[in-house]
C-alpha cells in the first residue's frame, strides 16, 4: 500500500452531554474551522465495494467535487484513501485506477456492469465539520467533530462523532492525545466507519452487527512481529466491533454481543501464550483489565443463559414453578462498555499494539510455532486421557486448556500443514462444545443449588440438571479421546 495514500485515525461517539463542551474545546484559540460536506457513497446492487471493503463516494466540499476511495489498511488505525478533485459531481472509477485498490475497484464494476448492475448511489451525508489541527508531544494530529445526518431512502440516523486524523509523527503520540480528549469528553471508541454505518441503514439494520472471528493471513515466511500483529489485530477487532454492539444494540440482541466480545478476549490471551517469548510482553495492567472485562461478562451470560435457556427446559420438564437465580444480565451492558474504565482500556490495548516490538532474535516462527504446539499437544493429550478423574474445577480447567490449543493453531495456520490443521481444528471444536455444555450445567446446578435451603423445591432442578451432567460427560469423554489420539503435527 502507498504510504501517500495511508490515513492513520481513530474514531469515537460523542455523547450528547460533552457534545457543545467539546465544540467549545475545539474553538479555543480561534484555530478550528468549520466545513460542510455532502457525501454521496455509490455501490452495486449486491453491495460488491462493501463486501470488498471499499467505500467510493463523491463529497462537494464548498464549490468543489471531490472523489474519494476508502479500502481497509493493515490494522485498526489505518486505511487507504486515495482523493481526486472533479469538475462535477459525475463519479469516474477511473480516476483511481493507477492504485491497487483501484484497479479492484474496476473489476468489481466490470462484473457487476456484465450482469447488468451499475452503480448507484447508496446513502448520502450531509455533516458539518469543526476542525482543529493540534501539535502534541511526538504529532501533529487534526481533531474533526462531525453533526449531521446519514440518509438512506427514507430512513436517516443522527449522526455525531470525533476523529483523530494523524497528520505527521507518531501513532502513538496521537493514541496520547486521544486518550487525553476521551477521558475529558467520555468519549465512546467507535471501530466503524461512516461508510458501514451507512451501508448498514442502507440495509435495515438497526444495531451494529456481530463481529465473529476470523482466520488470520499473513505470509509463511512472516516474522514473528508481524505474525502476531496480525492475530492481535484480528481479537481486537472482534472485541472493539462487539463491544460497540453491546453499547448500541437493543437488549434482545446483546446475548450474542456479550459472547462474541468474550470470544475475542479468550482468543487474545491466548494469542499472548501462543506468541509468548517471540514479541513484547503487554503491561500486567492491560492483561488484567482483560481479565476483569471477561469475568463482568461472564456473569451476564450466565445469567441469560439461564433466563433464556435452561430455566425454559426445566419448566417443560415439569418443574415447579421457581425464580430464575440471576446475578447480573444485559441491562447494564452498555453502561458497563462505556464506563472509563473499559473505555480506557480499549484504547490502552490500541496503543499497546501501535507500538508494539520483537523480543529477542529467535529460530524461524515455523519452527518455534510447530515444536509449542507439539510440546502443548502432548499435554493436552495427557489431560484428555485423565477425564474420568476430574472434578469439576479441573475440567473447566480442561476446557481452557483446549481452548487454548484451538485458538493456536488457528493463529499459526499458515505455517502448518493444512489438512492436519483441519483435523486438529475439527476435534478441538467438538470437544470444546461439549466441554461448553459441562460448564454452563455446573454453572446452573451450582445456582439451583444455593437456592436449596430456603427453597426446598430447587431439588428438582437439582437433580434435573445432575442426570444432564452425567450424559453431558458421556459424550465429552468420546470427544476428548479423539483429540488424544490425534497424530501430533509435523516438527
Amino acid at each position: 500500500m502507498n504510504a501517500a495514500h495511508v490515513e492513520i485515525e481513530l474514531k469515537f461517539l460523542v455523547p450528547a452531554a460533552s457534545r457543545a463542551e467539546l465544540a467549545a474545546a475545539l474553538m479555543e484559540r480561534g484555530t478550528a474551522r468549520r466545513v460542510s460536506l455532502i457525501d454521496a457513497y455509490f455501490d452495486t446492487p449486491d453491495q460488491r465495494l462493501a463486501g470488498a471493503g471499499l467505500a467510493w463516494r463523491m463529497r462537494r466540499e464548498g464549490p468543489r467535487w471531490v472523489q474519494g476511495l476508502k479500502a481497509a489498511g493493515v490494522d485498526a488505525l489505518t486505511r487507504f484513501e486515495h482523493q481526486v478533485v472533479r469538475p462535477d459531481a459525475c463519479p469516474d472509477p477511473q480516476a483511481h485506477a493507477d492504485t491497487a485498490p483501484g484497479q479492484q475497484l474496476l473489476a468489481l464494476l466490470a462484473q457487476a456492469g456484465a450482469q447488468g448492475q451499475g452503480a448507484v448511489l447508496r446513502f448520502q451525508i450531509q455533516q458539518r465539520r469543526l476542525l482543529r489541527r493540534v501539535r502534541t508531544r511526538g504529532a501533529v494530529v487534526d481533531i474533526a467533530l462531525d453533526r449531521g445526518w446519514l440518509k438512506a431512502g427514507a430512513e436517516a440516523r443522527r449522526l455525531c462523532e470525533v476523529e483523530f486524523e494523524l497528520v505527521s509523527g507518531s501513532p502513538v503520540a496521537m493514541l496520547d492525545l486521544a486518550e487525553r480528549w476521551r477521558r475529558r469528553f467520555g468519549l465512546i471508541h467507535d471501530p466503524r466507519n461512516k461508510a458501514e454505518r451507512g451501508h448498514a441503514l442502507a440495509a435495515g439494520l438497526a444495531d451494529p452487527p456481530l463481529r465473529k472471528a476470523r482466520p488470520p493471513r499473513y505470509d509463511k515466511d512472516a516474522s514473528a512481529l508481524h505474525a502476531f500483529g496480525v492475530v492481535c489485530d484480528e481479537c481486537l477487532a472482534q472485541v472493539s466491533r462487539n463491544a460497540i454492539g453491546l453499547a448500541e444494540a437493543d437488549v434482545g440482541l446483546r446475548a450474542e454481543h456479550v459472547h462474541q466480545v468474550r470470544v475475542g478476549i479468550r482468543r487474545l490471551r491466548s494469542a499472548l501464550s501462543a506468541f509468548r517469548g517471540w514479541v513484547a510482553e503487554p503491561p500486567v495492567e492491560l492483561v488484567d483489565g482483560l481479565r476483569a472485562l471477561f469475568a463482568e461478562l461472564g456473569r451476564a451470560r450466565d445469567s441469560d443463559l439461564l433466563a433464556s435457556g435452561i430455566a425454559a427446559e426445566l419448566r417443560q420438564a415439569g418443574a415447579p414453578p421457581l425464580a430464575v437465580p440471576t446475578e447480573g444480565g444485559t441491562s447494564d451492558l452498555a453502561a458497563l462498555i462505556r464506563s472509563d474504565v473499559t473505555q480506557r482500556l480499549l484504547l490502552a490495548w490500541i496503543a499497546w499494539r501501535a507500538g508494539l516490538e520483537a523480543a529477542a532474535p529467535q529460530d524461524t516462527l515455523k519452527r518455534l510455532a510447530r515444536q509449542r504446539l507439539r510440546r502443548w499437544h502432548k499435554a493436552l493429550a495427557e489431560g484428555c486421557r485423565g477425564f474420568d478423574d476430574l472434578d469439576s474445577a479441573a475440567v473447566h480447567r480442561l476446557r481452557k486448556r483446549v481452548k487454548r490449543q484451538r485458538y493456536a493453531l488457528e493463529f499459526l495456520a499458515p505455517l502448518l500443514p493444512r489438512k492436519r490443521a483441519a483435523g486438529h481444528l475439527r476435534a478441538l471444536a467438538a470437544a470444546q462444545l461439549a466441554l461448553g455444555e459441562i460448564n454452563d450445567i455446573v454453572v446452573a446446578r451450582d445456582r439451583y443449588q444455593a437456592l436449596v435451603a430456603n427453597d426446598p423445591s430447587a431439588w428438582f432442578a437439582v437433580g434435573w440438571l445432575s442426570a444432564r451432567l452425567a450424559g453431558a460427560r458421556s459424550r465429552a469423554r468420546d470427544e476428548l479421546a479423539a483429540v488424544a489420539n490425534m497424530e501430533p503435527l509435523p516438527r
